[in-house]
C-alpha cells in the first residue's frame, strides 16, 4: 500500500499527468474497470464540479494494474496532487509551500520531522531580515507540519527543491493565482526574451550581470540563468528590485532553490534607480504585480531605466505592442514615448506576433532593445532598427535570426551596413517621431520565397524562357521574347506600404463585397445573360469563375448600390485563408466576405495589381488583419513593363489549364468509347513506333 499523505487529492487531469497518457483515456478506465476485480477508485469528494481522488489509491491502482506510462508511478504521485482542504488553492497556502521549500533548500535537512516551533526559529535563522520566507512561513498557522510533511513529500518526488518548486509554479494556472499568471509569458515568448539577453551580456566584458528593476520578472530571470549559463563560463549576478510584494519575494525564493546568486537594487517611489558598470536591463512591463499599469505609466518606467543607462548598458524590454509600438497612445503616453526615443538608446524595436502570453493569446507583444546612444550623431542622423514579425511563428530558427539582428543593431552605421539583416531594416529616427501611424508600418511583414539576385537572377530568368520556348501569345501584353532581362547593382529590398498607409495616401481604394441573396445566385456557367460572381470560393480556386453568376437585370432592380469590378480590380478574402485574386475582365459581382482593392490608375505610387494579389496570397495564415498587409512596389519606369509581362504570364497559365482541362476530357471520353465499342481506335506505323518495346 502506499505511504502518501491521504490528504493529498488529485483530479483527473492530474490522474493523466501521473500516468502520461491522454485525459480522456481515464474517463475509459473509469468506465471498464468498474466492473472488474479492480475497479478505479471512487471520488473522496468533489470540488467546484471536478471529482477529486486519493492519490495514494490512484497510485496504487496503477501500479497494481500496470496501466499508464509510468512505472513510477507511486513515487511521482505526491508531485501531482494537491492537499486536500480548501485553503490548497489559496495564494496563502502556495506562498507557504514555495517559502518551505526555500527553507528546505538553505537548511538542507528535510522539514517534516520539525515542529512548528523549530520550523519558525529555522525560518528566523536563515531569514533574520524577513526577506523572502519567514513571513509566509508563519502565516501557515496550525498546518505548518502538516505542509512540511508535505514539501518533503513533494521533494522526493520532484528529486530537488528547484524541480519540486517548478512544479509548484507549472501549476499556478490550474490554481488561478492571478498574480502570477496574467502576465506569464510562455515558452517562445521566454527563449526569445533570454536568447536575446544572453546575447547582450556576450557583447560586455566580464562576468553577466542581469537587472530586472520591476522585481517580479521571476520567469525571465530563471530562463536568462539558463540561457547565459550555456554561453559563459563566468559567475553569473542578477540585480532585482527589493520590494515587498508577493511577487517580489517569491522571484527571491526561486533565485535561492536555483542556486543563482542576486543582490538587491534600491528602487525609489518615482521609480529611478541606480546601476553602475556592465549591465542587461530584462524585464517585462506590466509586471506581475501590478498588472494594470497603464501605457503611461509602463512608459514611464522604461523611462526611468533610460535616464540612468550609460554606454555601457544594454537592454531588453518586452511590453504590448499597443505600448511600444502601435498608434493609438494618448496624448502624454505619446510625448513620453517620444522622449525616449529623442535619447537614442532605443536601437531595435520589434513587433511579435499574437500568442505569447499564456493568459491573453490574441494580445500582441512588441520588443525594444537599448543601447549606447552615439551623442555624438545628431538627431537627424540617428536610426533605429524596425522588424515586424506580426505574422511570423517564433520557432528556433526565427528567434536565432532575430536576436542576431538584435544584436547588430547595437552596432555603428558601418557595423549596420555590413549586417546582412534577415527581418529588421533601418529607419530614421526623425521619421519615428514624425510618424502618426506603427513605428513599425514601414517594416516588411511578409518574407516571399527566397530568390536569386542580381545577375544569378538575371540568368534563371533567361533560362526558364529558353526552356518554355516563349514567343507570347496574341494579346496587347508584350511578349516576353521581346523583353530584355539585365541585372542591376542596386540592393534588393522591395519598396513597401501598408494597405493603411496606401489609401491613406489615395493610391489604392477599397470597396466592400455585395451582401447576394441566396437564391439569386444562378450555377450555370452557359448562361451568358448573367453577371460573373466572385465570392471567397472563387478567389481560393474551390469554384472556376464563371461558374456562378447572377442575373443583370435582377442585380440592377434588387441591388441598387451593387458594385462590380473595373479590370485589374484585386478581389480578396481573409477567411477561411487570406487570398486574392485579379479580376482581368472586370464588370464581376464581389459577393461579400470577399472585397476589393482598387489600384488608383492616375497615381498607383508604383502597385502592380499581379503584385499585390501575390502579396496578399503569399501571408500566413491567420494574418486577417488586412489594413496591416505589407504590399510591395516597384519603381515607375517599370510598372508598366512589369504589369505587360505578368498579364503575358497569366494568360499563358490560363491557356496551359484550358490545354490540361481539354486533355483530361479526351483522355477520358477515349477510354469510356472504346471500352463501349462505340469508338474504333486505328494507329499508323509511325503512331505506333513510340510504343514498341512496352509491355
Amino acid at each position: 500500500m502506499s505511504m502518501i499523505d491521504p490528504a493529498l487529492l488529485m483530479t483527473m487531469s492530474d490522474i493523466a499527468a501521473l500516468a502520461r497518457v491522454q485525459r480522456p483515456v481515464v474517463s475509459v478506465w473509469r468506465t471498464r474497470a468498474a466492473r472488474t476485480d479492480s475497479p478505479f477508485p471512487a471520488p473522496v469528494t468533489r470540488r467546484q464540479g471536478q471529482d477529486l481522488f486519493a492519490a495514494g489509491q490512484v497510485a496504487d491502482w496503477l501500479t497494481a494494474t500496470h496501466r499508464g506510462n509510468n512505472p513510477e508511478a507511486s513515487a511521482d504521485a505526491a508531485a501531482h496532487g494537491a492537499l486536500d482542504g480548501a485553503a490548497q488553492a489559496t495564494e496563502a497556502t502556495f506562498r507557504a509551500v514555495t517559502a518551505l521549500l526555500a527553507l528546505r533548500s538553505v537548511a538542507g535537512v528535510p522539514l517534516g520531522s520539525l515542529s512548528a516551533d523549530d520550523l519558525l526559529d529555522t525560518a528566523d535563522e536563515h531569514d533574520p531580515d524577513d526577506d523572502m520566507l519567514y513571513r509566509e512561513v508563519e502565516g501557515a498557522g496550525d498546518a505548518l507540519p502538516r505542509l512540511a510533511a508535505y514539501v518533503d513529500v513533494l521533494v522526493e518526488a520532484a528529486y530537488s527543491e528547484a524541480g519540486a518548486f517548478e512544479r509548484l509554479l507549472a501549476d499556478r494556472f490550474r490554481l488561478d493565482l492571478r498574480d502570477l499568471g496574467d502576465t506569464a509569458l510562455n515558452g517562445p515568448g521566454l527563449a526569445l526574451m533570454a536568447w536575446t539577453a544572453a546575447a547582450l551580456a556576450a557583447t560586455q566584458t566580464g562576468d553577466p550581470v542581469f537587472v530586472d528593476p520591476t522585481g517580479s520578472a521571476s520567469d525571465i530571470v530563471l530562463a536568462i540563468a539558463g540561457a547565459a549559463a550555456e554561453g559563459t563560463s563566468g559567475e553569473l549576478a542578477v540585480l532585482t528590485a527589493n520590494g515587498d510584494s508577493d511577487v517580489a519575494r517569491l522571484l527571491r525564493r526561486r533565485l535561492l532553490v536555483h542556486r543563482i546568486t542576486r543582490a538587491g537594487l534600491e528602487v525609489q517611489d518615482s521609480g529611478g534607480f541606480a546601476v553602475a558598470g556592465h549591465a542587461v536591463h530584462a524585464t517585462q512591463f506590466p509586471p506581475a504585480h501590478n498588472a494594470a499599469m497603464t501605457p503611461a505609466e509602463i512608459l514611464a518606467a522604461i523611462d526611468q531605466i533610460v535616464l540612468q543607462m550609460d554606454n555601457a548598458q544594454l537592454g531588453v524590454i518586452m511590453a504590448p505592442a499597443s505600448v511600444l509600438t502601435d498608434a493609438g497612445l494618448t496624448r502624454d503616453a505619446d510625448e513620453l514615448r517620444s522622449t525616449i526615443l529623442r535619447s537614442g538608446r532605443v536601437r531595435a524595436i520589434v513587433r511579435l506576433p499574437a500568442g505569447l502570453l499564456s493568459h491573453k493569446p490574441q494580445q500582441h507583444q512588441a520588443l525594444w532593445v537599448l543601447g549606447p546612444a552615439y551623442a555624438h550623431v545628431e538627431l537627424a542622423e540617428r536610426w533605429a532598427m524596425v522588424a515586424d514579425l506580426t505574422t511570423i511563428s517564433l520557432g528556433p530558427a526565427v528567434i536565432a535570426d532575430l536576436v542576431s539582428d538584435l544584436v547588430a543593431a547595437l552596432g555603428d552605421r558601418a557595423t549596420v551596413r555590413a549586417h546582412s539583416f534577415r527581418f529588421a531594416q533601418v529607419v530614421p529616427t526623425r521619421t519615428l517621431l514624425a510618424t502618426r501611424d506603427s513605428l513599425v508600418a514601414g517594416a516588411r511583414t511578409v518574407t516571399h520565397a527566397s530568390a536569386p539576385q542580381g545577375a544569378a537572377l538575371a540568368v534563371r530568368v533567361e533560362e526558364l524562357l529558353g526552356a518554355l520556348a516563349y514567343a507570347g501569345p496574341v494579346t496587347d501584353a508584350p511578349s516576353l521574347a521581346r523583353i530584355a532581362i539585365e541585372p542591376t547593382s542596386r540592393a534588393g529590398t522591395a519598396a513597401t506600404g501598408t494597405v493603411e498607409q496606401l489609401m491613406a495616401a489615395g493610391h489604392l481604394r477599397y470597396i466592400a463585397g455585395n451582401r447576394l441573396e441566396a437564391s439569386d445566385i444562378v450555377e450555370d456557367q452557359a448562361q451568358a445573360a448573367g453577371i460573373r460572381i466572385i465570392a471567397p470560393a472563387e478567389v481560393l480556386g474551390e469554384h472556376p469563375l464563371g461558374r456562378r453568376r447572377i442575373d443583370r437585370l435582377r442585380f440592377a432592380a434588387g441591388y441598387s448600390a451593387g458594385r462590380v469590378t473595373e479590370p485589374g480590380d484585386v478581389v480578396f478574402c481573409t477567411a477561411p485563408r487570406v487570398a486574392a485574386i485579379v479580376d482581368a475582365e472586370g464588370t464581376s459581382v464581389v459577393a461579400f466576405p470577399a472585397r476589393i482593392l482598387r489600384i488608383n490608375r492616375d497615381d498607383p505610387n508604383g502597385l502592380v495589381s499581379e503584385m499585390l494579389a501575390a502579396d496578399i496570397t503569399a501571408l500566413p495564415a491567420g494574418h486577417r488583419r488586412w489594413r496591416r498587409w505589407q504590399l510591395r512596389r516597384v519603381h515607375h519606369r517599370q510598372r508598366a513593363a512589369l504589369a505587360g509581362v505578368m498579364a503575358s504570364i497569366r494568360l499563358e497559365h490560363e491557356q496551359t489549364r484550358d490545354r490540361l482541362a481539354q486533355l483530361d476530357e479526351l483522355n477520358t471520353l477515349v477510354m469510356a468509347g472504346v471500352a463501349a465499342g462505340t469508338l474504333t481506335l486505328t494507329l499508323d506505323s509511325e503512331s505506333l513506333a513510340p510504343l514498341e518495346g512496352t509491355s
